[in-house]
């Protein structure tokens, strides 16, 4: 569901780990508002996650294993289940199982008898999507006119690999940053991205043009090497740069500024990282974040950096999620300060459009702070959280179900984060060049 942290989605993109803890016999059912969850914890050796419909109901065998291994939490006299999210679910207590998990519980690869059906597989993932999309009206998409469309490509005689490929279409025309499909073994086998790749189609060309590669991931290995090589030439070469817990990369800048590249968003020892780095950002003229190549993470992780380049409470923005009768309420979003010397200087980010989701988010939030100059290309526009639903055939999809609006009430989602001056990544002719044009004009706005 989610932008998960736990070890269940790292192979597929990003979903959050469950803590959950047990303590009953007796009936202990939880029924989630939106994200269509039931947590049924009545044995605390067993407990079972169902995806639930008005349709149907089905068991989530990822989040069902996860919960197993890893345990739940649920402070029930709050109603919240804690899900490492910016926000806890709201959960309600039920009497017992609703009568869909018993009269309309649907067989999985899992139950005894189960007999592959792509018909049955794809209402499913459609269903999921009509329920709980969190874009439907920002797309105009009529879900029953959609689903009538799609169901007409299988029968019967569809094979696995056939539906794959008919589900490729259907995440090809909606082209969302977090509709995944992923298998049982949670390999990532459909996705795309929200806007058709500009560097992809610069790297192909350049293939095309030089007969000394023979496939685009020697160009991306050539190319990528390239880049942090000129990157480095813009270091100090008196004080070494230091790659910190697996994800940072910090470096000074020749003139005094300071560099630091996220590689990725994953809790990684982040806090002691930010109380190492800060007094040096604290001493420098001026701090570049580079977050053109990272990946995505943990939100949580985002606003544990930002608390280190705030002197106040910074309000950065709002999120809510797709309920039955529309969006929830916005809550709004708030980062505090970590430390009392914490770095309040200038600030130039450099994202990509490969820059997606938390690493979106904590371009959201910068966007709060003052001194804050975004360079770039816009990020990729998936910064929804990606609510991970099971499908019977032991397939998984995850779904963008909530929206997140800045300090200022816009929504970047499939456009991405907008930047103040524009600089593509990868530039061919920067690399041919040696240099770096992006880092370039960053150093040039910190120390003028």
């Amino acid at each position: 569901m989610i932008k998960f942290t736990g070890r269940i989605f790292k192979a597929v993109f990003l979903i959050s780990t469950i803590t959950i803890s047990f303590c009953s016999l007796s009936k202990d059912i939880w029924k989630s508002k939106g994200y269509g969850y039931v947590f049924d914890l009545s044995d605390s050796n067993t407990p079972i996650i169902y995806d639930i419909t008005n349709d149907y109901c089905l068991r989530n065998h990822f989040l069902t294993e996860e919960a197993r291994r890893d345990g739940i939490s649920i402070d029930k006299k709050k109603g919240l289940l804690d899900f490492d999210k910016l926000f806890p679910l709201i959960v309600t207590k039920l009497e017992t199982i609703p009568k869909a998990c018993i009269s309309k519980e649907q067989k999985t690869f899992q139950s005894d008898g189960y007999v592959f059906n792509a018909y049955h597989t794809l209402d499913i993932l459609l269903s999921n999507f009509s329920y709980h999309y969190a874009f439907s009206d920002y797309k105009d998409i009529d879900w029953k006119l959609l689903k009538s469309h799609w169901l007409k490509r299988v029968n019967s005689e569809t094979t696995p690999e056939q539906l794959q490929s008919v589900i490729d279409d259907f995440l090809k025309t909606i082209r969302d940053g977090h509709a995944i499909l992923f298998n049982q073994f949670l390999e990532r086998v459909a996705y795309y991205t929200p806007r058709e790749s500009k560097s992809e189609k610069r790297l192909r060309d350049f293939l095309a043009g030089n007969t000394e590669f023979t496939e685009i991931s020697q160009v991306y290995q050539y190319v990528y090497k390239r880049w942090l090589k000129n990157i480095e030439s813009y270091f100090a070469v008196d004080s070494p740069t230091q790659k910190l817990a697996d994800n940072f990369l910090f470096a000074k800048l020749k003139g005094g500024g300071t560099y630091f590249r996220i590689d990725s968003f994953d809790e990684h020892g982040t806090k002691k990282v930010m109380e190492k780095v800060t007094p040096h950002f604290v001493n420098s003229k001026g701090l570049i974040i580079d977050l053109r190549d990272s990946s995505g993470g943990s939100d949580l992780v985002a606003l544990k950096i930002m608390a280190y380049l705030i002197d106040q409470q910074v309000r950065v923005g709002s999120k809510s999620f797709k309920l039955s009768t529309g969006m929830s309420d916005k809550k709004d979003i708030f980062v505090f300060p970590e430390i009392d010397k914490p770095f309040v200087g200038k600030i130039v980010v450099i994202s990509s459009e490969q820059t997606p989701s938390a690493a979106e988010f904590f371009l959201m939030a910068l966007k709060a702070r003052n001194h804050v100059t975004i360079i770039g290309e816009n990020s990729r526009g998936a910064l929804s959280d990606a609510l991970t639903k099971a499908l019977p055939n032991g397939w998984g999809i995850t779904i963008s179900n909530e929206k997140y609006m800045d300090e200022r009430g816009n929504n970047y989602e499939f456009t991405g984060i907008p930047v103040e001056e524009s600089f593509e990544f990868p530039n061919l002719l920067d690399i041919e060049k040696s240099r770096d044009s992006a880092l370039e004009y960053a150093i040039e706005l910190i120390t003028n």
